[in-house]
């Protein structure tokens, strides 16, 4: 994919023209028949710490998630809950707002046959620096390796709506692998819910004879975290990962 670079921190131009790149990229890649963008961060260290701030409006730059703990964006709740606050306006701390108005992302009328079908929630995720990622990269869980005994739920209070987040206890079973000196040009698809994953399907509101349909992974939990291979005065990272939602 030869990708047309912008200014990732101008906020209109993310929405306008890399989040139509990014939905193309995802539905070329999952076989998707759809997909929406709906939400973005910008992770820069020493941005956050000066205060910089995005141009145009958005989320404040934030840093990456390093203390944060190992997590999975969505849980079975929160997963099925975020598809349904996509059918309504969106609301003052919507990111689509600027963009969209008052119409939803997600047609209202749709929404119970898309439940009912294979959905699956993505992160894009991407530097966005001229430097190859050196420090805190992205650690991400070999989902076979994560039992469900191995979650713990968060919840996240949001002026607007609330979330959940699967935090993990730490277990020696856990395999974990990630991409080194990641280029600009380079992005990695993070699933972080599939409505067809074998662990939670039977939770899902998908069609009973789609159940038999599943996949083996149904989430990936994932990390920043510190290398310790990183070379002293290693250029801190700058990346975007950008949330959407295909439908199959």
């Amino acid at each position: 994919h030869a990708w047309d670079h912008i200014d990732y921190y101008n906020n209109v131009d993310v929405l306008n023209c890399y989040y139509p790149e990014v939905e193309a990229l995802v539905c070329r890649q999952v076989g998707a028949k759809s997909c929406v963008a709906f939400d973005h961060n910008i992770r820069a260290k020493s941005k956050k710490s000066s205060g910089e701030l995005l141009k145009d409006g958005g989320n404040a730059i934030q840093e990456p998630l390093i203390s944060y703990g190992v997590h999975n964006d969505y849980t079975a709740a929160s997963s099925i809950a975020r598809i349904r606050q996509l059918a309504e306006p969106p609301k003052h701390n919507d990111t689509l707002r600027p963009r969209l108005g008052s119409k939803p992302a997600l047609d209202p009328e749709q929404l119970d046959s898309l439940l009912e079908g294979r959905w699956i929630f993505t992160n894009v995720w991407r530097n966005i620096a001229d430097t190859p990622v050196q420090r805190f990269p992205l650690g991400l869980a070999d989902a076979r390796s994560v039992s469900r005994e191995d979650l713990i739920v968060f919840e996240i209070r949001y002026s607007d709506r609330v979330g959940e987040n699967y935090f993990a206890r730490h277990s020696s079973a856990h395999r974990w692998f990630y991409f080194p000196e990641l280029t600009k040009d380079e992005v990695v698809l993070l699933k972080v819910w599939d409505s067809r994953g074998r662990d939670f399907v039977e939770s899902m509101p998908c069609v009973d004879g789609a159940k038999a349909e599943t996949v083996p992974a149904t989430f990936t939990l994932h990390s920043g975290f510190d290398d310790l291979a990183t070379k002293p005065g290693a250029p801190d990272r700058e990346s975007i990962e950008v949330r959407t939602i295909a439908f199959f």
